[in-house]
């Protein structure tokens, strides 16, 4: 499977964060199907927000599995990808901190409380990853509307955390089970 224009993620990617008209609604994760000609969503999850994002990997997992099951059973070759839509707060790390401020930065993003910090920005995002392991990503700031989209070929110089290892490892799973290219 050669990969697809990077364009066309990229659109499906803006298109994704522009149907995310409100605030503070369900996050979502979504697969992704190729048909030669269109990309679309197939299974949609609405992730209820008493899910903690630490079982966010767990929810990608058995929604990817079972789809990608479901596709080799019916002899199907479509699952390209996936997308996961958050609400987040985002902190930019300190630059030189002192121990202090490291400590207090490292205990926030911990105990998950970025949204209590002054320097917080309310953002929502759209991560997507596909099975030739690149990834969009499509950024609004809730306070002054910004939108920024961003391309990462590879891992280099992507974003990372738990969440981002769920969708890569979805992804990864879908090239080697669907696919066979890994």
């Amino acid at each position: 499977m050669n990969p697809i224009d990077q364009s066309i993620l990229a659109d499906y990617a803006a298109r994704l964060l522009d149907t995310r008209t409100d605030w503070d609604i369900p996050h979502e994760f979504h697969t992704l199907h190729w048909d030669g000609e269109r990309l679309r969503t197939g299974t949609l999850t609405m992730i209820d927000p008493s899910v903690p994002p630490s079982a966010y990997p767990h929810l990608m997992a058995s929604t990817s599995g079972k789809e990608a099951a479901e596709q080799c059973k019916a002899g199907e070759r479509t699952l390209y990808g996936y997308a996961l839509i958050v609400e987040a707060h985002s902190v930019k790390e300190p630059a030189d901190p002192s121990p202090e401020e490291a400590a207090r930065f490292t205990r926030d993003r911990i105990e998950r409380r970025f949204h209590e910090r002054p320097d917080a920005v309310e953002i929502a995002g759209v991560h997507l990853v596909d099975i030739h392991d690149r990834m969009w990503v499509a950024t609004r700031e809730r306070a002054s509307g910004k939108v920024e989209h961003h391309f990462y070929p590879d891992k280099d110089g992507a974003p990372g955390g738990p969440l981002i290892a769920g969708l890569r490892m979805a992804a990864y799973a879908t090239a080697s089970i669907v696919w066979g290219i890994r």
